[in-house]
């Protein structure tokens, strides 16, 4: 699996996953390409398989960046999501030095609150009805920073 920069010819791939209802109704807007988001497609075996990237959060004031991640129902059911968010936190951490990434998940996302548990995320307090919020620091905080 690799991550492919976001590109023009990318924009049909977008329109298919929009058209999956888990994808509208869990990321929606989020993944459509605006300056300051870092979006790619999730590439397997040569064939894109969905959309991911860091994108500019509407929570928390707007000062983080919020993994968002998109699969074609068949590349969730074959377990590529976890994989997907892996590389995109590492391309977080490594290549744009982002310091803090942060997921905020509806609660009824099962799928995606494991996911972020997998991924090492730590859950915030949030006032947001409905929402969990996770993050996970480029540097781990010890338990006496936190």
């Amino acid at each position: 699996m690799e991550l492919r920069p976001f590109g023009d010819s990318d924009y049909d791939l977008l329109r298919a996953l929009e058209e999956q209802e888990d994808v509208w109704e869990n990321v929606g807007p989020l993944l459509l390409p605006q300056p300051g988001n870092h979006l790619f497609a999730i590439v397997e075996s040569g064939t894109a398989i969905g959309v991911g990237g860091l994108v500019r959060s509407p929570v928390l004031q707007g000062k983080d960046y919020e993994l968002v991640c998109a699969l074609f129902s068949e590349a969730q059911l074959r377990g590529l999501a976890l994989k997907a968010c892996q590389l995109l936190l590492e391309w977080a951490f490594t290549s744009a030095k982002i310091e803090r990434v942060i997921s905020s998940i509806d609660n009824q996302n099962e799928g995606a609150r494991s996911i972020a548990v997998k991924l090492g995320m730590r859950e915030l307090p949030s006032n947001i009805p409905g929402r969990t919020l996770y993050a996970k620091d480029r540097f781990p905080r010890s338990a006496s920073r936190r």
